[in-house]
């Protein structure tokens, strides 16, 4: 028999968590009400550099401090790296050339930790795309959230929580098998799931 691991969203959709989760925000535009949710569910949160910023600019009221902000700081400003500081957030500086600032805070969580990234899926092309890469090399449950999209490693679906809208992409394989059932048009086949986020 199988063992079959189910992932879904809808305890993160609800601010809610029965496991330890990473946030991760990174350099790219972000929902408030995702913000909220995530901010809720996380045991840890860090800023991958610039995400620094992006919570900076969205946390008007200025009740979020993250854990930790990591990156080779070529993107935080100035005025946001101070205001942390002063607030005893733990900045870490790491230069190395051969991993992303998201890479870098990733390397700050413990390993039975579930991932989510705020922000990932828009912007620089090189940065989706890496985004996506990690879904599918490492091996923990890591979650996008970004504007309308959501995305992981396919497992399990939750229809409880997702949109009418969907996409099916093969990231890292040479091929693909994926099954899918009760969708529109159905297949079969091993791949990365992205969907739409239903009203909150």
């Amino acid at each position: 028999m199988t063992n079959i691991t189910t992932w879904t969203c809808a305890e993160l959709l609800r601010g809610e968590s029965s496991k330890p989760y990473a946030l991760i925000v990174v350099n790219q535009p972000t929902r408030k009400d995702l913000l909220d949710k995530a901010w809720k569910a996380a045991t840890t949160k860090l800023c991958a550099d610039g995400g620094a910023n992006r919570l900076y600019d969205v946390d008007n009221d200025k009740i979020y401090l993250p854990d930790i902000i990591k990156g080779d700081f070529d993107s935080i400003r100035e005025d946001v790296r101070s205001y942390y500081t002063s607030r005893g957030v733990k900045v870490i500086q790491d230069k190395d050339e051969y991993s992303t600032d998201l890479m870098k805070c990733i390397a700050e969580v413990p390993e039975d930790y579930s991932l989510v990234l705020l922000g990932g899926l828009s912007g620089r092309v090189d940065q989706t795309v890496h985004t996506m890469s990690l879904l599918h090399k490492l091996h923990r449950e890591v979650y996008v959230l970004d504007g309308e999209s959501f995305a992981w490693l396919l497992r399990e679906i939750d229809h409880h929580t997702m949109g009418q809208t969907c996409g099916i992409l093969p990231v890292g394989i040479d091929s693909a098998r994926v099954k899918t059932k009760w969708l529109k048009w159905d297949t079969d086949k091993p791949v990365l799931w992205t969907c739409e986020i239903r009203p909150l």
